[in-house]
């Protein structure tokens, strides 16, 4: 036994004495290079060995936490289903109440909550509802004044009418009155460029003839004058403006006279356009009453179906005016 360990060692002694020969002399780098590898190599697989189990250490303790964390959860869901399982276990009568009281407070947290919004809502309804009030008394008060100017307004348009018409009256008046010792002669032969001396001596000649003891002259006259365009197929009336009065009332008198005649002549007062139509309006509006109508000084009369004479005051031609015109 000891020959064999004493031979053994003598074989490494003359390994370990007797190396492998060295490279050749174009070798040197390689051989550097070969020991410093295999000193690398040898630290890297320390350095695994050392992280491999430094790795098993870290993960036994993670497995360790894990396992702790665990048991602590399996622990709270147990007490977690004993507290489920005594719920669940007692009396039904303290489960209903319990129920019954929650059910409750909800009810009430929601009846509140509800009882207050819709107190918010009454309480803007409120406001919008006096709102509206406010408004529609401004409207209704606007309403009222518009009203009252309207009426106001109607009542001045009125008031001017009859302001309007009276001062129409009251020009007719003096117009008439500028007129009174005028006369108006319809029936004269008429003729082109006729003069008003002419014309006053045509109308003197018809009047003294067929009116007794008028002797009529120039003196008479104030001016004569026939009225528009001279027209081949109608005769001009005549205007002629008398100096006295009591001249004009005397033909006037005889003027129906002339009527008769074969080439009657019309002689009348001459009015203003107001006081022509109203003894149109009289005789034609109401014919079933009124028999004839005339004119004398200016004022207006009327005949009616009981032969009794009546004047037309100036009070009463709106009503004639405002007649409807029969329709035939």
């Amino acid at each position: 036994m000891n020959d064999k360990a004493n031979s053994k060692k003598g074989e490494q002694c003359d390994v370990e004495l007797n190396p492998k020969p060295y490279p050749k002399a174009g070798d040197k780098r390689s051989r550097h290079v070969g020991s410093l590898s295999s000193v690398s190599e040898t630290d890297t697989s320390l350095n695994d060995e050392t992280k491999v189990k430094q790795s098993k250490k870290k993960q036994k303790s993670k497995d360790q936490e894990f396992n702790q964390t665990e048991n602590i959860v399996m622990k709270e869901l147990k007490e977690i289903n004993i507290k489920l399982n005594n719920v669940l276990t007692k009396d039904s009568t303290e489960l209903k109440t319990m129920i019954k009281d929650i059910i409750s407070q909800l009810k009430d947290e929601l009846l509140g909550s509800i009882t207050l919004r819709v107190e918010i809502l009454e309480s803007e309804i409120f406001e919008k509802a006096e709102t509206n009030s406010k408004l529609s008394k401004q409207i209704e008060e606007m309403s009222q004044r518009l009203k009252d100017k309207e009426d106001e307004n109607e009542m001045l348009k009125r008031t001017i009418k009859a302001k309007e018409t009276a001062n129409d009256f009251r020009f007719n008046d003096i117009e008439q009155y500028s007129k009174r010792s005028n006369i108006k002669i319809d029936g004269v032969q008429d003729k082109e460029n006729e003069t008003s001396l002419e014309t006053a001596d045509k109308v003197i000649e018809l009047l003294n003839r067929h009116i007794t003891d008028l002797k009529l002259n120039r003196d008479d006259i104030d001016n004569a004058h026939r009225i528009g365009p001279f027209n081949s197929r109608k005769s001009r009336p005549i205007i002629m403006k008398m100096i006295s009065r009591m001249t004009k009332t005397k033909i006037m008198r005889n003027a129906k006279a002339l009527r008769t005649l074969k080439d009657p002549v019309y002689v009348n007062d001459h009015l203003t356009k107001l006081n022509t139509t109203i003894p149109a309006c009289v005789r034609k509006k109401q014919r079933d009453i009124v028999m004839s109508t005339w004119s004398r000084e200016g004022n207006v009369y009327y005949r009616d179906v009981n032969e009794i004479v009546h004047k037309v005051v100036q009070d009463q031609y709106q009503y004639w005016l405002d007649l409807p015109w029969p329709s035939t």
